[in-house]
Order: structure tokens, then sequence, then C-alpha cells
């Protein structure tokens, strides 16, 4: 993945503690994209906004809270799409809708999947904002398996009744999203909007019931 340019942080006024977590995410972000998991450190994430440390751990318990809470958000936008988007579109338009968002989210928090597995979705006892974290990726889930199956009532379809079929989904436009990064398919002289086209209207004819 190719490393980002980046800018110092425009500073944030004193009192805006909304700004300040803003930028607290927004270093700890550039240094995931750049660097990985190894390089979230907190008085890197500190450096990278501009503030101290201990006003880092004002906002934040540790750097795996603000892991955490960067995924939250990024998924928190998936949903607010979800919930907003035109259903009659159809189901392979609604995943045309949100591809760009998990290609964005895996663009900056994708190197770091082993640490959203063992952190996030993996059981035993948690942290609040990790536990918050998993909630909110079930919830992502739920949503997007309810505007799925919303979009194919509307086009007379019915969705298939299968508790795997969000992380199924889920998992496939994650692979898309992987090889629009790497340009796998371009290999092959595959031009991205023909990739998306295929997968999308591929995912919909495998979560469809048939007649």
């Amino acid at each position: 993945m190719a490393k980002t340019e980046t800018t110092d942080p425009l500073p944030t006024a004193w009192g805006d503690a909304e700004g300040r977590r803003r930028d607290i995410l927004a270093s700890a972000e550039r240094l995931i994209e750049e660097s990985g998991y190894t390089a979230l450190t907190m008085r890197a994430i500190a450096a990278g906004a501009g503030v101290s440390s201990g006003t880092v751990y004002q906002y934040f318990g540790g750097k795996d809270d603000v892991f955490v809470a960067l995924t939250a958000r990024r998924l928190e936008d998936i949903q607010t799409t979800l919930s907003e988007v035109d259903r009659s579109i159809g189901i392979a338009g609604v995943l045309r809708e949100i591809l760009p968002q998990i290609t964005e989210l895996w663009r900056r928090l994708g190197r770091s999947a082993p640490q959203w597995e063992a952190k996030v979705l993996a059981g035993g006892r948690r942290s609040k904002g990790v536990a918050t974290s998993a909630t909110v990726y079930r919830h992502t889930l739920k949503a997007l398996v309810k505007t799925l199956r919303e979009s194919a009532e509307a086009h007379g379809q019915t969705l298939l009744d299968d508790p795997a079929l969000a992380h199924w989904v889920w998992d496939a436009l994650i692979g898309v999203a992987d090889d629009l990064l790497l340009g796998g398919s371009r290999q092959d002289r595959i031009r991205p909007e023909r990739l998306i086209t295929f997968a999308t209207e591929a995912i919909e004819r495998s979560i469809v019931a048939s007649d």
C-alpha cells in the first residue's frame, strides 16, 4: 500500500473537545495507514495531533481504544449511507454505493486487520471501547442485511434467510476493495469499473433466492 503524503494538523481551538478528539483520531489514522498498528503509540498520536500525551489520555484509555474508535467511526459512516441509500437502485446498486467507503476503510486500516480481529471480534474480556466497537460492527452487518432485504423487496426479489449472509457479503466486498487497492485484476487489463460491476452483480445473484 503506497504511503500517503501528510500535512501538519491545523490547531484546534482551546475548549473544542470534539475537534480535539477528531485531531487525535486523524493522527492515529495517518500512523496506521503509513506504518501499521505497530507505529501506533500514544506519544506518536499526540505528536501528530499537536497535543501532549496527557491530553490524548484524557480522551482514550490507550492505543487500543484509539484504534477501535477509528474502526467504529468508519463503520458508523457506512451505517449512515445504508440508512439513506435509495432502495430502488437494487442490491448491486446498494453494494456499489457502500463499496467506496469499505475501500477507504480497508485502505487506511486494512493492514491492521489482524489487530481488528484480535481486539474487536475475538471473545473474552474487553474494554468498554472495544466492546462498543464490536457492537457497532454487528449493527453495521444488521443494517446491511436490512437494506439489502428492502432493496430486494423493491424489485420483487427475496433475500436468502441465512445468518451467514451478512458476513459473506461483507467479506466479499472487502475482497473487492483489496483488489481495487492492490490492482490485482488490472494485471489482466480488467478495468476497475468492470470488476465492480461484475462483483456486485455476482454477490446479488448469490444472495437472492431462486424462484
